[in-house]
This record gives C-alpha cells, sequence and structure tokens, in this order.
C-alpha cells in the first residue's frame, strides 16, 4: 500500500525511511519537508493525539502537530491502520549538555502543566500499573540470560525483582495530566531548543509515572546519549527545570519511590527483555546494565538545592 499517495502532498519526492525499527517516512514536496508515521498505536486513538498536539502547539509548547493543510491529518487508511503527518523539524541530536537536560526538562514540565480540553479525549489511565509475577516472568527470563552474557550476575537481578515485586502496590489520587508516555532524548530534536517529534503514544495519566519513564528511558537507543542513565548532578538540573513549572503535591513526593519502583517494574524490565538489538551494542549494554542495577535512592524528587511543595 502506497501511505505516501493517501494524503494529498503536493508532487512529494520519493520518501526516505529516518528508523529502522518502523515505519517513519521523509516526504518533502513542494509546500515543506514532512514526516509520515503511524500514530493511535497503543494508548489513544490517532486523532485525539492530533487534537491534544494541536492545543499544546498552540499554547506554545515545542511539540509536532499534524500538517493542517492535508486534512483529514491523521487519517486511518485502508489497512485499519492510523497515519500521521509532521513537520519535519531539522536540528542536532542529544549529546547530554547542562543545557540540553535543563531544556528538556522545562519542556517536560510545560507538557505536564499544559491542561487544554483536547487532554480529556485521550486514553485515561488514572494509576500506573501493577505487574504480576506472570507477566514479569517471561521478560526477567529474557533479561536474566541477557545480564548473565554480558558478564552481570543474572540471580542479583533476579532476586532484586522478585523483592520490588512482593511490595509493588497500586498507587492512587496523583495529578494526572497529558502525557507522550515515551519522553527521551531519542525523540527530542534540538535547533537548539528541543521539540517532542514522537508524541504518538500519548494518554492521560498521572504525570509522576511518566516523569519516572522519563528517567529510565532517557538515554535509550540514541547513539549520541551516554551509554547510562543519568548522574545525580544531571538528574538535579533536568528535575529542577522541570519543577520550574510543576509543582509536586505532597502526596506526589511521598509516592515517588513506589513510583520509581512501578515504572521500573513495568518498562524497565521490559526493555532489558525485549531489545536484542541494544544487548548488542557496547555502549547501549553498558546503558541496559546500569537499567538492571537502578537503586531509587539516587534519583530524590528534591533537587539538593531546593525545597519544592504543593
Amino acid at each position: 500500500m502506497d501511505v505516501v499517495a493517501a494524503f494529498p502532498f503536493d508532487h512529494p519526492d520519493e520518501p526516505v525511511s529516518l528508523y529502522d525499527y518502523a515505519p517513519v517516512l521523509r516526504v518533502r514536496d513542494r509546500r515543506g519537508d514532512w514526516v509520515l508515521k503511524r500514530t493511535g498505536l497503543i494508548h489513544s486513538d490517532g486523532e485525539a493525539i492530533g487534537r491534544w498536539l494541536t492545543a499544546l502547539h498552540g499554547l506554545g509548547v515545542d511539540v509536532v502537530a499534524p500538517a493542517a493543510h492535508l486534512h483529514p491529518n491523521p487519517r486511518r487508511l485502508d489497512d485499519g491502520k492510523e497515519w500521521v503527518v509532521y513537520p519535519f523539524v531539522s536540528g542536532t541530536g542529544y549529546h547530554a549538555d547542562e543545557s540540553e537536560i535543563a531544556d528538556a526538562g522545562r519542556l517536560l514540565g510545560q507538557m505536564h502543566t499544559a491542561d487544554p480540553p483536547e487532554t480529556n479525549a485521550l486514553a485515561i489511565y488514572s494509576e500506573p500499573v501493577v505487574r504480576d509475577a506472570e507477566w514479569i516472568e517471561p521478560h526477567l527470563v529474557s533479561a536474566e540470560d541477557a545480564i548473565e552474557t554480558a558478564g552481570a550476575d543474572r540471580h542479583a537481578f533476579r532476586q532484586a525483582t522478585l523483592a520490588r515485586l512482593a511490595t509493588a502496590e497500586p498507587v492512587m489520587g496523583l495529578p494526572l495530566a497529558g502525557c507522550s508516555f515515551d519522553f527521551k532524548a531519542s525523540n527530542l530534536v534540538f535547533s537548539p531548543k528541543p521539540t517532542l517529534v514522537d508524541p504518538d503514544h500519548a494518554a492521560r495519566m498521572p504525570r509522576l509515572y511518566d516523569l519516572a519513564v522519563a528517567l529510565l528511558l532517557f538515554h535509550c537507543d540514541l547513539s549520541t546519549a551516554p551509554g547510562r542513565l543519568w548522574k545525580p548532578a544531571e538528574w538535579a538540573t533536568f528535575l529542577q527545570a522541570y519543577a520550574g513549572h510543576v509543582a509536586f503535591t505532597d502526596a506526589e513526593l511521598a509516592a515517588w519511590p513506589s513510583i520509581l519502583e512501578l515504572a521500573w517494574l513495568d518498562q524497565g524490565v521490559w526493555l532489558l527483555g525485549n531489545w536484542p538489538e541494544g544487548w548488542a551494542d557496547a555502549k547501549d549494554r553498558a546503558y541496559l546494565l546500569d537499567v538492571a542495577a537502578f537503586d531509587p535512592a539516587v534519583f530524590p524528587l528534591t533537587p539538593p538545592d531546593q525545597t519544592l511543595s504543593g
């Protein structure tokens, strides 16, 4: 199926693939430079995501929004899948500079504090998912094998995982926000400020959970990112910039350790067990081993030089 022909591009050039793992196409035509990709894949439908992004963009938040002149955009094609066209954003990648980390924190804070009515049309998850042993086990086994092959201690990893699983409980009553649920460096383009260019996992969920997932995944799958999680000082930089827009509630401050554990059991264990390409790459393998050894105590919610209240 020719997805380019399904949109009214003005004499488009031959599309160029931008990503190895999914259909993400750069399309140039007489009206500009565009990215054509799937949307509505996991949580919310594409139309709801598009309206939310358009509203955020209108509020001055640096996210891509569907190209209005290609209406309807996004659109569901004959194969039943939703596709969207965003403007192509040129710029540079992330290199873990302090200014980049701070700017990314500000952008996530702006996204979480913006609350346009369109957010309510996204899929809503009022509390973070709590994974059980049945879900965890196959990912855990796969992760153990990869960890052992990398020369680390599979038994220590299993023990840490099962200990976290034993104390995992629902966390309710946290503030919700529109979240991209995939806020990481590989989905940002810096020009020089960051723009979120891959927002298509969006849902309305506890903003604290989205923050925890960003902490875990920010250096995932990007050649220019360091092969590790943030250093404590880098996390403090990101968090301080984020907190310039978001005042944490007392409930969020109290829930943070539990939220980190839940995010690690969900997103961390899944990544460790399902990214063979990452384990095969020396830098990404170092990052994955850092995720496997994740210590929540290293990443407090309050930066050392700042007291937050809500």
